[in-house]
């Protein structure tokens, strides 16, 4: 998709109906940040509000993907097509963060690790060596809170029970028991807890 003609599309779907970038962002509880970014092509709307977006644009999720008003003879053919591509580029963000998490994880491990080998090798007061050992710990307590949020945002949870594919809470991934990327949780659809594993794609 072009970003940058998506943007510029907004901006002037916008101006159309006469609303500045900080009433069309009032309007979608969003910051007037969110939308200049979404018109200078640096970002995409979430699609959690990008129906209320069209709706207020006066366009289809097919037109804002495409940058352009569809014309109703190739309507089902670039919507199926912008759908497609709007998926692939998805799971390949996920992907994408998913692996960030992994490298910030072992990053954060090497200061834990190096200071466990110093406390043992090197003779030093058992005060200086628990400090040590503590102070070690920080980058990885920073980073955890990042890390659970790209574990419930980036793809889906597949419930053991019904098969349905979720996207958790916060706070259901950050309480679940877990075993690298599954977790013991309730499914929001059948309602069973089961162990659930992290998958990329919806379908």
């Amino acid at each position: 998709m072009d970003q940058v003609k998506i943007g510029k599309f907004i901006a002037g779907r916008r101006r159309e109906i006469n609303l500045t970038q900080a009433q069309l962002a009032e309007k979608l509880s969003i910051t007037d940040r969110a939308v200049s970014k979404w018109e200078t092509g640096k970002a995409l709307p979430d699609s959690s509000i990008m129906l209320e977006l069209c709706g207020i644009l006066g366009i289809t999720v097919n037109d804002l993907l495409s940058g352009e008003i569809v014309r109703m003879e190739h309507y089902n053919k670039e919507l199926e097509s912008k759908l497609l591509e709007a998926i692939r580029e998805k799971e390949m963000a996920d992907k994408r963060l998913l692996t960030m998490e992994i490298v910030t994880g072992v990053i954060c491990l090497i200061p834990l690790l190096a200071a466990a080998i110093l406390a043992e090798s090197i003779p030093m007061e058992e005060w200086k060596a628990a400090v040590m050992c503590l102070a070690s710990l920080v980058p990885l307590l920073v980073v955890t809170p990042f890390m659970i949020k790209i574990e419930q945002k980036a793809g889906y949870y597949v419930c053991a029970k019904c098969g349905h594919r979720h996207v958790p809470t916060y706070g259901s991934v950050f309480m679940a028991m877990h075993m690298g990327r599954t977790r013991y949780m309730r499914c929001p659809k059948c309602g069973e807890r089961s162990w659930q594993k992290k998958v990329i794609s919806k379908e």
